[in-house]
């Protein structure tokens, strides 16, 4: 187990490490304290638009780390795993800390416009998900991998695979379709920076941008 942890780690910035820490960190006092009854952590940092709109800003990111329940902070926590590991290696440690909370943000978004009176409180990661999903099918869709009990596909198709899978978990354990399509802003909001930022910061297309990555892979 300690070897694995430590080639998932392997060559990933100091900023990348830290934000899945906090995730497990946070995750886990959250539901010990959900489940001891000690303590309820959504009260303070889960997303309610009716106290966000009242001055609680911090609320539109820190909702991001509160696990919606067990399953869904193991289901996000194996997800997020996975997607840092195939994409974290493409920012700095701010960086990444910013594509992150972005998402968290364009997932939020909708709920604070739509509901904006809505005391209850929502708490998950996905908005951040579907955006790392977004990121891995902008730096890599043509790439080719593997894939246990299917075969060889697109990297695109994989993503569109995990996106279903994801959305289907979501729909049936955070409220239906709303706060689905709500978490997808998260992904879309997330697309649309990495194409702004290779276009406007570092003027090339994305086209030109993985043509140059591959070609450093293969150099």
């Amino acid at each position: 187990m300690s070897k694995l942890i430590r080639n998932f780690f392997s060559g990933l910035p100091a900023g990348v490490k830290l934000l899945v820490l906090v995730y497990v960190v946070t995750g886990a006092i959250t539901l010990g304290g959900l489940y001891t009854d000690a303590f309820y952590l959504y009260l303070w940092l889960g997303l309610s638009p009716e106290r966000v709109w009242h001055g609680e800003v911090w609320r539109v990111v820190t909702y991001g780390f509160l696990p919606a329940g067990a399953v869904d902070y193991f289901v996000s926590g194996f997800w997020l795993f996975t997607l840092v590991s195939l994409v974290g290696r493409n920012w700095t440690g701010r960086g990444f800390w910013g594509y992150c909370l972005l998402g968290m943000i364009g997932g939020a978004l909708p709920i604070l416009i739509f509901r904006p009176g809505m005391t209850a409180f929502v708490a998950g990661s996905a908005g951040m998900i579907f955006a790392l999903l977004a990121a891995w099918d902008w730096f890599y869709r043509r790439e080719r991998i593997m894939l246990l009990g299917i075969g060889e596909i697109s990297v695109r198709q994989a993503v569109i695979l995990v996106w279903i899978i994801d959305s289907v978990i979501l729909f049936f354990s955070c409220g239906g379709w709303f706060i689905m399509l709500s978490m997808w802003c998260g992904g879309v909001v997330g697309w649309l920076w990495l194409t702004l930022r290779a276009k406007l910061f570092l003027g090339k297309t994305p086209q030109q941008i993985r043509s140059e990555r591959v070609a450093r892979l293969e150099l």
